[in-house]
């Protein structure tokens, strides 16, 4: 198919007018929704492919569900799961619960667990194949979406989908892999968001690991050359529930810029907030902007 600068001049138009296609949405939390030109500012939107990656135990699978659990809350995003990292899945259920509800779970009467339950009913879901094939989760995440729409997918983490490489070099089969996301996601306006670890480096003189970035990632720069978003969680001191959030790559300007926001990270209820805030507050819990 040829595509003629005419035949999207409607598109076009709505683009030069500011349309939604090129308006990111606030993650609802303040420490990003800065001017856009700004480092460390950064918006999300559907239709594209963010990586996340970290070092074990960094945060960064608590971190996407914060976000999405914000996208639920002042977006209305509706977001698919296939995370065996937080198997089984009411112990997911636990996580989002405390962040949505401030407490931890064991301090949960009858109206919260009944509150959160009828809360995640609402806006999330999760797969759970026998044979988590990329192909398998692909197919029943469009049929989730025909059935009753979704707005994002999180693969947490990548290392727990099966992958059949063949003759395929490594960056090879990855560049198929990825390509096969992002063409769902483009397709069908959903935010692909994967989780992947990277490589295991050497500890410095205290214990701690230097930070990664997405080149960092197991299996090579295709996870960096692919990406939409790129973001490393990182916990410089493995001793303090301190995090920064490191956005290393954003596909267009109206999407953010690339800088670090540091955020604390409260245990007992999964939340987070920037370092210089002093509660944990979900974005409901304040005006807007977030």
């Amino acid at each position: 198919m040829l595509i003629r600068p005419r035949d999207k001049a409607a598109e076009f138009g709505r683009l030069r007018k500011g349309g939604t296609e090129r308006k990111g949405l606030s993650m609802g939390f303040g420490c990003f929704d800065g001017p856009i030109d700004q480092a460390g500012n950064i918006r999300l939107a559907k239709s594209y492919l963010s990586i996340f990656t970290g070092y074990p135990s960094s945060g960064k699978s608590e971190f996407v569900d914060a976000v999405m659990l914000n996208m639920a809350l002042i977006h209305g995003w509706k977001t698919l799961y296939f995370s065996p990292e937080n198997h089984p899945v009411e112990e997911h259920l636990a996580k989002l619960s405390e962040k949505y509800l401030g407490k931890p779970i064991y301090r949960f009467d009858k109206d919260d667990s009944k509150k959160s339950i009828e809360f995640l009913q609402d806006f999330f879901c999760w797969m759970d194949p026998e044979n988590p094939e990329l192909d398998t989760l692909i197919e029943l995440a469009l049929q989730k979406h025909k059935e009753d729409g979704i707005d994002a997918i999180v693969i947490d983490p990548w290392n727990s989908v099966t992958h059949h490489r063949g003759q395929e070099l490594v960056h090879e089969y990855l560049q198929v892999a990825l390509t096969k996301l992002i063409r769902f996601s483009r397709r069908n306006n959903v935010h692909v968001a994967v989780v992947a670890h990277p490589k295991t480096p050497q500890k410095d003189k205290d214990g701690n690991y230097p930070t990664p970035d997405l080149y960092s990632i197991s299996d090579g720069a295709m996870w960096r050359n692919k990406a939409d978003y790129g973001c490393v969680v990182h916990r410089p001191d493995i001793t303090k529930n301190r995090v920064e959030i490191h956005w290393q790559k954003r596909k267009y300007k109206w999407m953010g810029t690339p800088g670090i926001r540091t955020m604390d990270y409260d245990v007992p209820t999964g939340r987070f907030k920037a370092t210089d805030e002093l509660e944990y507050l979900l974005p409901t819990d304040i005006e807007a902007p977030f």
